[in-house]
């Protein structure tokens, strides 16, 4: 699937070019300063977290910058690892290292010794013939500037940090020569090629060609040792020719890019490459491939899917008023503007706002230490979840989505029921029932409930007690009188939480005994001759019922408007509809 995206990425890095990479790359927090050939300091750009102005010579410094890069701390010029850039044009430094000494001389000798000649510090046969391959290809250095900068690095480095415009911190500094962006390419050619491979110890020669291991998104050395492939004669998993690690480096360079824009997740396909954020979506039908992307050490690739006929509009996902809520009185996050949700953008939004106080979008891949969430049920049921969201919202596989949407979305229901959060609950009730109807089907929710609420209504408004006729009626019949009792608490808060014993029921013994608790808990306030409690409470005693406790119906009967209070009117046009 690699080789996949490379094709693509090819065909787009052959029109454009660097380009490509460097009109997306994001400087690091640092001080950067272009100097020319004479010595003078001609600019100075502050880069930190709150900067956004790319104007100016912002992306002059950016080419620079890619260019000067290393391909990792672990294969850098400066053996100390003090300096951290590639070529004698740039010189890359912690601030702290040059005020705490860790700078010297010797170490500024030595840099610009090695750069010029790299067989000093290449041993290594086989990465000391790559680097001659390179020189052969792009030039010896030229000493005579390489002194002169050496010097001026030497003389200068300590000063500059007085300097008003650059600001102190732990950041970088980093220092480039003013020349043709060109050279600077060249002088990063002939790092990179000696040091692109994992390790020249698993390279080989074959018809005047090197293949090696990547280094990108692979390590193998003999703390690894399970990565080799022990059933062939050469164990390495995988092995490349130079100019294909060459693209793949590009193509990783272009993805990290993408990666500090906060654009993790990467579409492949149709000759194009789309990068988006979590909180985008593809506004057209997609086939291709998919790469979840994260930023750590390097670029890291979490998630790689073949995808075939995405599509981010949805039809038939409506928002039924299952549970009636005043808006007029209460603000909530549904309203009247989200009755048919056409695109999965919204309904991503919704889902995270409703059920995960809004921390779901941007904590799919968090560890579950960093996700700063104070409710334990939520948190618990964001990470069970996530994954499974992820694959709907951005892959558009719902498989497990619908294996499991139904428990996570009653196990919250339940949660923001006891935290007395009823408006929400309601709203998570009817987005609820909207989703599994477009996932699973079935009858409407809002069918059944209206049929439930009006066959009870008759029953308890009977003179004579009526029976139940079913499981369904049962369940939200419980529902409706545990409302009803809980109404009836003298305190000055109404706790829905002390129906958190009922809800964690899982038989009708014990549903019957925590209702009969709640009665003779409440009982004081009930008159005798309430005939519509006494039906209700008579018929729900006299059921056993046959199926296991019914989550479902059983919430949906608390949370719905309560048939013993509804008033002779409400009764008449609720009968009349």
């Amino acid at each position: 699937m690699l080789k996949d995206c490379l094709e693509v990425f090819e065909k787009i890095y052959s029109k454009e070019g660097e380009k490509l990479i460097t009109d997306s790359y994001v400087l690091g927090e640092g001080s950067y300063v272009l100097v020319d050939k004479n010595g003078e300091i001609i600019e100075i750009l502050e880069v930190d977290k709150r900067s956004s102005d790319k104007t100016g010579r912002y992306y002059d410094f950016a080419e620079m910058n890619y260019f000067s890069k290393l391909v990792s701390i672990d294969k850098p010029i400066d053996q100390k690892k003090v300096i951290h850039s590639n070529n004698f044009l740039s010189f890359f430094i912690k601030k702290e290292n040059i005020t705490n000494g860790k700078l010297t001389e010797d170490i500024i000798d030595n840099y610009y010794e090695i750069l010029k000649d790299p067989r000093i510090k290449y041993k290594d046969k086989k990465k000391k013939r790559m680097y001659e391959l390179a020189e052969d290809k792009y030039g010896k250095v030229d000493n005579d500037l390489l002194e002169k900068q050496k010097l001026w690095i030497k003389t200068n480095i300590s000063s500059i940090l007085e300097l008003k415009k650059v600001k102190n911190g732990k950041n970088y500094l980093k220092i480039f020569l003013e020349c043709d962006i060109a050279q600077y390419k060249r002088e990063s050619e002939k790092y990179v090629i000696p040091n692109i491979y994992n390790n020249t110890q698993y390279n080989i020669g074959m018809n005047n060609t090197t293949y090696g291991l990547p280094n990108d998104n692979m390590g193998l050395n003999s703390k690894k040792p399970y990565l080799d492939n022990k059933t062939r004669k050469n164990s390495t998993p995988y092995l490349i020719s130079l100019e294909e690690v060459m693209l793949q480096k590009k193509f990783f360079d272009f993805l990290y890019n993408k990666v500090c824009e906060q654009k993790n997740n990467i579409y492949i396909g149709n000759g194009e490459i789309n990068s988006l954020s979590n909180d985008q979506n593809l506004d057209k039908k997609f086939s291709g491939y998919f790469l979840r992307i994260n930023k750590g050490k390097e670029l890291e690739v979490l998630d790689f899917d073949t995808i075939v006929g995405l599509d981010n509009k949805l039809k038939g996902l409506f928002i039924d008023t299952i549970i009636p809520i005043d808006y007029i009185k209460f603000k909530g996050s549904l309203s009247d503007n989200y009755r048919e949700i056409k695109e999965i953008s919204t309904l991503k939004m919704l889902i995270s706002n409703i059920y995960f106080n809004k921390f779901l979008t941007n904590n799919y891949f968090s560890d579950p230490k960093d996700i700063k969430l104070n409710d334990f049920r939520i948190k618990e049921n964001l990470i069970k979840s996530r994954g499974a969201f992820f694959n709907w919202f951005y892959k558009g596989d719902t498989t497990i989505i619908k294996q499991i949407f139904d428990k996570t979305s009653m196990e919250l229901i339940k949660n923001t029921i006891c935290n007395d959060y009823m408006i929400k609950a309601k709203e998570q009730f009817n987005l609820r029932c909207a989703i599994l109807n477009y996932l699973i089907g079935g009858e409407k929710m809002a069918d059944i409930l209206n049929g439930l609420a009006s066959s009870l209504r008759e029953k308890i408004n009977n003179k004579q007690t009526d029976k139940i006729e079913n499981d369904n009626e049962y369940y939200f019949a419980v529902g409706q009188i545990s409302s009803y009792l809980l109404s009836k608490s003298k305190s000055g808060k109404k706790m829905h939480s002390l129906i958190n014993p009922l809800l964690n029921c899982k038989t009708d013994e014990k549903l019957k005994a925590q209702l009969q608790m709640l009665f003779r808990k409440y009982n004081y306030d009930i008159q005798k001759e309430s005939k519509r409690f006494n039906n209700f409470s008579a018929m729900v005693l006299g059921y056993q019922a046959e199926s296991k406790v019914n989550d479902n119906m059983l919430v949906a009967g608390y949370l719905y408007s309560s048939l013993i209070y509804e008033s002779k009117k409400e009764e008449e046009n609720k009968d009349g509809e």
